[in-house]
């Protein structure tokens, strides 16, 4: 709801806040992941917890504010191949109602986001909308994330989709070069 611009930060984090300290859903939700990754269940889990949601989220946005270095060199790549580029992000308004202003955003053609749109990742509608801006259909579209279901729900549409690991991105960045190669793409002009 905040990333599509539906209530304010102070609502956000009071929701949040409520999520994240309620101790019955998120020990069902920890043991759900346990079973699903075959992992020892037999364990002792908090009866209460105090999580500040402000705090998190502070900290949660900070590690985002510097951009990985070889992804922004990938995207200038492909603009030099002359392939249309555009970044498609889950952000929110302060609030004031204004979008924070990102830097990158002039690296791309397009550069989508989810509280002026009103939709979000992983929402196939937002998805459908970058691809009409680039007047490109999804068979065309090479999509890179890091959240798996983000990257379902563009395979769902027909792009290919590239996880973006962690600490590992310089991979993805070579299986994108890779595909643009492998399909005897444009190289980069000079």
């Amino acid at each position: 709801q905040y990333e599509r611009n539906e209530i304010s930060y102070t609502e956000f984090i009071n929701k949040w806040t409520l999520e994240l300290n309620d101790v019955t859903a998120n020990n069902k939700a920890y043991l759900e992941y346990l079973t699903r990754r075959h992992l020892d269940t037999r364990m002792v889990l908090p009866r209460t917890l105090r999580v500040d949601a402000q705090e998190l989220f502070t900290r949660m946005m900070k590690v985002t504010e510097e951009p990985n270095e070889c992804v922004v060199e990938l995207v200038k790549w492909l603009r030099r191949c002359g392939y249309k580029v555009a970044a498609l992000t889950n952000n929110f308004q302060n609030d004031e109602g204004k979008v924070q202003a990102n830097a990158l955003a002039k690296l791309f053609d397009e550069f989508v986001e989810s509280s002026v749109v009103g939709l979000r990742k992983p929402d196939a509608r937002f998805y459908t909308h970058a691809c009409n801006l680039l007047e490109v259909s999804p068979d065309e579209v090479v999509f890179l994330d890091d959240i798996g279901k983000n990257l379902s729900a563009a395979k769902r549409l027909g792009m290919t989709a590239i996880q973006v690991e962690i600490g590992r991105e310089q991979e993805a960045v070579d299986t994108v070069k890779r595909i643009i190669r492998t399909l005897g793409a444009f190289e980069p002009k000079l």
